[in-house]
């Protein structure tokens, strides 16, 4: 039998920092994004050792249909772990591999970095 749960779920963080998840059966997507309008960063995974073409479908909240490579995605219990430690510190988590779709070579972060006043 297989699990045909779908779900797409956002997460806030402290300084305006989002985190989606879309869910497909058993397996899930994630972005993280610094700022609103931000590019941000996807998910890849490592591990994956199946077909380079392979791709799953993630239905949104609104009814589109949206596909990404399955080499992009982790196992659900995976990407949910991701989504309590950012609901939890605010920040990406370490144990995802990020892309970063911006392309500005900066790595993901949870808040600015403010200069030292002292």
């Amino acid at each position: 039998m297989s699990d045909s749960r779908q779900a797409e779920i956002w997460a806030e963080g402290p300084a305006g920092q989002m985190m989606c998840a879309l869910i497909s059966g058993e397996l899930g997507w994630l972005m993280y994004l610094r700022e609103p309008g931000d590019a941000g960063f996807s998910s890849r995974n490592p591990d994956y050792a199946g077909p380079q073409q392979a791709s799953i479908s993630y239905v949104r909240t609104n009814g589109q249909v949206d596909e990404y490579p399955a080499a992009w995605a982790y196992p659900a219990a995976t990407v949910e772990q991701a989504l309590e430690q950012f609901r939890r510190h605010g920040s990406p988590p370490a144990f995802i591999t990020w892309h970063n779709d911006s392309g500005d070579g900066l790595p993901p972060r949870a808040r600015p970095v403010w200069p030292d006043s002292t």
